[in-house]
């Protein structure tokens, strides 16, 4: 029952944004009273939390995942690491917009943890870019400086890749999640100056 209360208000929250979404109208989508919404969830921002904490958890873990298949290769770390992000956001679009678009109405503490989850996240990214860095299989260049580019804006232009490929993907499109997610790692790939035989 919970876990159909968290979806179901996912989806409405989606649809409505968290404003417009009343208690009366999760009830009426789950086919239960505010009673036993209530038993699972003392308010409608409790709902929220309960969402994106599930989203960020999962995400993180899928993560972590990705990494030890990747080995001890920092390029085939990455190449995980978009893999999984991807199809995160596409397999599971509606949690993964709500997650980065509804956070900002929840208490502050609640907003806080969140913003921390969505701060590890990246941290993952920076880390295997600063290894590929160190390793010699990434070359950040930037022909402006003598120095490679900064590897937090490389982290957060590949992030908003992986995660807005939720906002446009339709799986009745011409190409499943997972060939987009291996399109995405050969481009990411490519992005990091990963040399063409890794």
């Amino acid at each position: 029952m919970s876990r159909r209360i968290l979806d179901e208000a996912a989806r409405l929250f989606y649809e409505d944004g968290f404003p417009a979404t009343t208690v009366r109208k999760i009830t009426a989508a789950c086919g239960v009273t505010a009673g036993s919404l209530y038993n699972h969830y003392g308010s409608k921002e409790e709902v929220l939390y309960a969402i994106l904490k599930r989203a960020h958890e999962d995400s993180e873990r899928i993560l972590e995942e990705g990494l030890l298949r990747g080995g001890d290769r920092a390029d085939r770390q990455l190449a995980e690491l978009v893999r999984e992000l991807t199809l995160f956001h596409t397999e599971r679009r509606i949690e993964g917009l709500v997650a980065r678009t509804e956070w900002r109405h929840l208490p502050p503490e609640q907003a806080k943890e969140v913003l921390d989850a969505q701060q590890r996240v990246r941290r993952i990214f920076e880390r295997t870019l600063e290894r590929g860095l160190n390793t010699g299989r990434f070359r950040l260049t930037d022909p402006r400086s003598p120095g490679p580019a900064r590897v937090d804006v490389a982290a957060k232009a590949i992030l908003d890749m992986c995660i807005n490929a939720g906002q446009w993907f339709r799986p009745d499109g011409g190409l499943s999640a997972q060939e987009l997610a291996d399109q995405y790692a050969f481009l990411v790939l490519q992005l990091v100056g990963a040399a063409p035989e890794d």
